[in-house]
């Protein structure tokens, strides 16, 4: 029996949601308290959520008037491959999430507001920003722009000052977090592998073979790194902070893919699932090294950290930013990028990426960062 068929079984009452069946979308969203007294769900679009299913909902009053929402649904699998198995219970983390940065009103403004959520269906729903794209893009020649950029940077700052000092945060997302160290601090250096499941949204490591048929070269940079003591002793030595409960809210995956435009030009965050309390400085890594990835001009990866640190006044000296903190982060997370399951569309010239990774090593080992020190 397949894991969803399984789900189905033992959940009867859990209608497992798509975007091709909007008579059931309406049922659910009737069901649970969602539509208006004269509204119903017209049409469905998928929004094409990796790891959950997302959709964009039309709704519409039988007067006339219309509004749109995203709904949401998180559950025990990977919704691109139903095979690998995800925590039951992320949908919480992200609910929670999104309750957290409600009090920081210079973060929210850069997020969509959570408008209702569901327990017993795993369900969120949330604002819609129409007419939004990410910005994967700039992995294929896109520009960021100094101006989202320094919003970008804006909303980091944002979350760090506004949620630390919390005494004991609540580790509400544990089961995701254990995932992503294992995506970025473990299946990376680890042997290839084929199949499987638990892998999670990455998928499988590529073989040094499938390494140099993207980059001559790559493989074997890859074995050596694999096989570098003082680099895998750091990863090790940062993977294990990563897990402890940090003094700020972290996004958990602030990359590309999770960021909007929208069409005034500004910039919304959007996916928290990975997000609970941790160190600031893995998101401002985490985005360095995908503007690195991306090749984004120098004076865009200033603007972004200029914007994330801020003016290291006497107001914020207790929470200034850890530069080399960041380094390391961002060292990591360009691994997992290049050797990692979690490869992505780069457009680069011949020696990008074995260049790219000698520079993360650097990171991870010296905490040290050109783009950093200038």
């Amino acid at each position: 029996m397949s894991r969803r068929a399984e789900f189905e079984s033992e959940h009867p009452e859990v209608h497992v949601l798509s975007a091709d069946q909007a008579g059931r979308v309406d049922l659910v969203m009737g069901a649970v308290g969602w539509l208006g007294d004269e509204e119903q769900v017209t049409t469905c679009a998928s929004l094409d959520g990796e790891s959950s299913t997302v959709m964009r909902v039309e709704l519409q009053e039988l007067r006339g008037g219309w509004r749109t929402a995203v709904l949401k649904q998180s559950l025990p699998w990977l919704r691109r491959d139903e095979s690998v198995a995800m925590p039951a219970d992320r949908w919480r983390g992200e609910r929670a999430f999104y309750a957290e940065v409600a009090r920081v009103p210079e973060a929210a403004a850069h997020m969509p507001r959570l408008m209702a959520a569901n327990e017993a269906r795993s369900l969120l729903l949330l604002e819609d920003f129409r007419g939004a794209s990410n910005l994967a893009s700039l992995y294929r020649g896109g520009s960021l722009g100094d101006r989202a950029a320094q919003a970008l940077g804006a909303f980091l700052r944002a979350l760090r000052l506004g949620t630390r000092g919390t005494e004991e945060p609540d580790p509400a997302n544990a089961s995701m977090k254990a995932l992503n160290h294992r995506m970025l601090f473990e299946t990376p250096l680890a042997s290839a592998m084929r199949g499987g499941d638990g892998f999670g949204p990455d998928g499988p490591v590529p073989d040094d073979a499938a390494l140099d048929a993207t980059e001559p070269g790559l493989g074997e940079a890859a074995a050596a790194l694999r096989s570098d003591r003082a680099f895998t002793e750091a990863v090790s030595e940062l993977g294990s902070r990563f897990l402890a409960v940090g003094a700020s809210l972290v996004h958990g995956a602030f990359h590309p893919a999770n960021w909007l435009l929208v069409p005034d030009g500004g910039v919304r965050v959007v996916d928290p699932q990975y997000g609970g309390w941790g160190d600031a400085e893995f998101d401002i890594g985490t985005g360095l090294a995908h503007l690195l990835l991306a090749r984004q001009p120098e004076e865009v990866v200033a603007a972004f950290l200029s914007a994330a640190g801020g003016s290291e006044d006497a107001e914020e000296v207790e929470s200034g930013v850890d530069r080399p903190l960041v380094a390391r982060y961002a060292g990591v997370e360009i691994v997992r990028r290049l050797i990692g399951g979690g490869q992505l569309p780069l457009e680069a010239e011949a020696g990008f990426r074995c260049g790219l990774l000698e520079t993360a090593r650097t990171a991870v080992v010296s905490g040290r960062l050109e783009v950093l020190e200038t």
